[in-house]
């Protein structure tokens, strides 16, 4: 049986099972005829699986129950809990490990959908841990996204972004057979993973880069259609986010150009007609905005698609209302209340349960929406709409109808705050959980030491013992922000020292001298040539200077620009070669910017100036399992004649832009635990003498 697969916009969930598995069940018939969401979860057709049942006995009677329980997880939660308990009690009859795991997975995935985060964590945790003693490394890096995917629902960013990580991790491990335990798509799909955290934190211009590299590794890939057309859709609301709102407009026709290959290409395409629609109307452009609402609202509203016509015609209302036409708004109002009444009977966005099988928003490309998020969307529509209409009717003097739309958006509000009041219990509960997990893990590798402290206090004593760590909590909480503002500080300090560094006005002048030369000298070509390399070193130097990390491909090229500047400077004095070890993905991996240029500059400075004959600079990179390895070498005179040199000319030189390097890498390692390494080594030859400088930097991954 083929399996369907779902991608989620900010998190990776299920990925696919064996190919035994698959055999197994392959009579069943496949969803992937009739839906076009849902890219990278399991489910399957659940009446062909209940018709191969009582035919199936031990380990694939387990395998058939869990795809019972995984497919019916999104739909019924009850349904979804019996088949995974019945699997669960099998597989442990069984002693089949990797049945318990799946059983615990799927009791996971109901109540994340059911928006119990807390208890989902710990069935989740149980099943990492079998897989992990099976060492099964792919479920290993799914389960880690799922919990990933449980801590973002709940509101805890930095458990997910940290998970995120670890789960890319996992993926790039080497298995025996040399690949890699997750393939292009496994790693590129988790990235985009942190799109949506970085949206919610206002950090849209992350989220960009993340969404354009997406799009430029699934072009290359041919990733599916529909994931390619929602990732243009991305990049275009990340350049609306950022203020960009012509480059928006860019890809959301980009977006929609794609052929209309499927109803979820459809349906994507008139809900970018809706967000179009926004961005045109703070341009002002009132026609373009009407057209554009009354193609989406008359589309979906005809197909029952509720909430895409319900936001429509409420956004026609407000136009029309802004126009002075005051029955089209009372009319589009009246419809839109009458939309988002059918989605609060229905607990719903769709009239009709099919649709949610077809990606009509963008995020359901990857999995259902949750019920706990559909309550809570709906609710403050509610807001929105029944405050519009109040004020409205309050504008036209019809007191009776505001004040009955007052009550019903302050109803809309008590609801919306008891939502927002359960769900920051089950967010405090979930982090509550999650510090838990981590206790239980941290004594069972210690022993189990502090199981031995847990002793019984009276009333009095524990009230005391809580003030004291309240008073703890508070003082750690005060001194880890001093901590982090006093970084941040010494950040910018040291990149505006390293700025102005890098920015060598003896450099500047010379480039730019050479340039001119060419120019009178009427080599044109040359000159033309040297200057985009100008431009686009000073560019990339000025943007690098504010970013803590940038893809390789971006610092490769800022360094070979400089290079080729410098040999204007000293003609036919060095050449220079860079190496890439060919495993490393340069759009991939991601290094601190301008951490090798004040060594190259030095290496060209005290190194091959002062040589008489023509030098080599030799710049290699290459991947450890758990690091990038930079190296700088060159066959100048060596430190130490250097500073002799630099002492006769300049006895009160200091060498800057290294200690400025070497503070950064400081103020970098102490926001990370994993530390960047310097280390400067001064070559010798056979005989003791000095033949060049090899610096190495060690970048964890």
């Amino acid at each position: 049986m083929k399996k369907l697969s779902i991608r989620r916009l900010s998190l990776h969930l299920i990925r696919p099972l064996s190919s035994f598995l698959l055999f197994s069940l392959s009579p069943l018939l496949p969803f992937s005829s009739i839906a076009q969401a849902f890219n990278d979860i399991e489910w399957y057709d659940v009446d062909s699986l209940l018709s191969v049942l009582p035919g199936k006995e031990g380990e694939e009677r387990v395998q058939t129950l869990n795809f019972l329980a995984a497919s019916l997880s999104f739909e019924d939660k009850t349904e979804s809990e019996y088949y995974a308990l019945k699997a669960l009690g099998l597989a442990e009859e069984l002693n089949d490990l990797e049945g318990v795991a799946s059983a615990c997975r799927n009791l996971g995935r109901k109540e994340f959908y059911d928006g119990n985060y807390p208890q989902a964590l710990n069935h989740y945790q149980e099943s990492l841990k079998i897989f992990e003693q099976k060492g099964n490394r792919r479920q290993i890096a799914q389960l880690l996204e799922d919990i990933a995917t449980t801590h973002f629902f709940a509101g805890n960013y930095d458990e997910t972004f940290e998970i995120i990580n670890k789960a890319i991790h996992v993926y790039r491990e080497k298995k025996e057979d040399g690949n890699t335990v997750g393939s292009v798509r496994d790693t590129m799909t988790i990235f985009s993973r942190l799109g949506l955290p970085y949206r919610n934190i206002g950090r849209s211009d992350i989220s960009l880069r993340i969404y354009l590299n997406y799009l430029d590794v699934g072009k290359v890939n041919k990733f599916e259609i529909t994931d390619m057309m929602v990732h243009h859709g991305l990049v275009a609301m990340c350049y609306y986010e950022v203020g960009k709102p012509d480059s928006a407009l860019h890809f959301f026709r980009m977006s929609n150009n794609y052929p209309d290959a499927n109803m979820s290409i459809r349906a994507m395409k008139h809900t970018n007609y809706l967000r179009m629609a926004l961005i045109y109307n703070t341009l002002g452009e009132t026609d373009t905005v009407i057209r554009l609402l009354t193609q989406s609202y008359a589309w979906f509203s005809e197909r029952g698609y509720l909430r895409q016509s319900q936001l429509a015609a409420r956004q026609l209302g407000e136009v029309y209302l802004a126009l002075n036409r005051a029955t089209d708004a009372e009319n589009h109002f009246l419809h839109s209340e009458s939309l988002l009444k059918e989605m609060i009977d229905r607990k719903s966005y769709y009239r009709y349960d099919s649709l949610k099988y077809i990606v009509s928003w963008g995020s359901d490309l990857y999995l259902p929406f949750p019920k706990k998020q559909v309550k809570e969307v709906i609710n403050k529509e509610a807001i929105d709409l029944y405050d519009q209409m109040y004020r409205f009717y309050l504008g036209k003097n019809q007191l009776r109808k505001a004040m009955n739309y007052l009550v019903a958006c302050s109803d809309a509000k008590d609801t919306l705050r008891m939502l927002a009041r359960n769900r920051e219990s089950i967010e405090i509960q979930t982090k509550y959980e999650t510090e838990r997990k981590d206790t239980e893990i941290l004594t069972l590798y210690q022993q189990n030491e502090l199981k031995e402290m847990q002793l019984r206090q009276n009333r009095w004593f524990l009230l005391g013992l809580g003030g004291i760590i309240i008073l703890i909590i508070l003082l750690a909480v005060i001194l880890i922000r001093q901590s982090r503002l006093r970084a941040t500080h010494e950040k910018l300090i040291i990149q505006q020292k390293l700025l102005r560094s890098q920015m060598n006005p003896h450099f500047l002048f010379n480039s730019l001298a050479s340039i001119q030369n060419f120019m009178i000298k009427e080599k044109d070509g040359l000159a033309a040539n040297y200057l985009s390399k100008f431009s686009k070193l000073v560019r990339n130097i000025l943007d690098s200077s504010v970013e803590e990390v940038v893809p390789l491909n971006e610092e490769m090229t800022t360094i070979e620009n400089y290079l080729d500047l410098q040999k204007i400077r000293f003609p036919d004095k060095f050449d220079y070669v860079i190496d890439i070890d060919p495993d490393i993905d340069p759009e991939s991996v991601m290094v601190p910017p301008m951490l090798a240029q004040p060594f190259i500059e030095n290496a060209i400075e005290h190194g091959i100036k002062h040589k008489v004959e023509k030098g080599k600079i030799d710049i290699r990179i290459a991947r450890l399992s758990d690091c990038t390895i930079f190296e700088v070498e060159d066959d100048g005179v060596g430190r130490e004649k250097a500073q002799e040199i630099i002492e006769k000319q300049d006895k009160g030189h200091k060498s800057l832009a290294t200690k400025l390097t070497q503070e950064r890498i400081a103020v970098l390692n102490r926001k990370s635990k994993k530390k960047i390494t310097l280390e400067i080594i001064d070559l010798k030859d056979d005989e003791g003498n000095a033949k060049g400088t090899l610096v190495r930097f060690e970048i964890p991954c």
